[in-house]
């Protein structure tokens, strides 16, 4: 499925089923960059609720109606951020993460792959907030770095080398881990 909402397909105007499009192309990815920034589902599920009640209550702000996706996402992460403020003495350990891609039948196979995924996790979660939603925006959700750089609302410059710093730091914290 197209990860935009085409304006062919809906518009802000057509508000139900514009957000209805908007959800279903997009809940993935906002639900991913919120997980990233929270470390908890049940966060992250509240997160991206609020985001899309946001962006059905302001759809009459989205100027480009082809940048819904990045639009969304910004809302997504100004939210995350929000939450994090709200209860920053609260634990944010990442849980445990579900199924993982593949079928293998071979038990070891399956630990091997939750025991690499949990050090990627921890590696990833070990970032500093500003690199790791770079990261995760651009190399998890891989959206263009000038998408990047608009929801961080910072310039591309700035986001390339934050995705640069992130991933060297993955580099070096999983060297000798893997």
């Amino acid at each position: 499925m197209d990860s935009t909402v085409r304006s062919s397909d809906a518009s802000p105007d057509d508000s139900d089923r514009w957000v209805t499009g908007l959800f279903e192309a997009n809940v993935g990815a906002a639900f991913n960059v919120a997980y990233r920034i929270t470390w908890s589902r049940t966060d992250a599920l509240d997160v991206v609720q609020d985001a899309f009640i946001k962006a059905m209550r302001r759809a009459d702000q989205l100027r480009e109606p082809t940048k819904a996706r990045s639009w969304l996402l910004s809302i997504t992460y100004r939210e995350a951020l929000s939450m994090l403020r709200s209860r920053r003495e609260t634990a944010t350990d990442p849980s445990e993460l579900d199924g993982l891609s593949g079928s293998a039948q071979d038990p070891a196979d399956v630990v091997a792959r939750r025991e690499l995924a949990a050090l990627i996790d921890a590696a990833i979660m070990r970032l500093a907030e500003p690199l790791r939603t770079a990261f995760v925006l651009r190399d998890v959700e891989e959206l263009p770095i000038a998408e990047v750089a608009e929801i961080l609302g910072i310039g591309v410059s700035a986001s390339k080398m934050r995705v640069a710093r992130a991933r060297e730091q993955l580099r070096v914290a999983l060297e000798g881990e893997i």
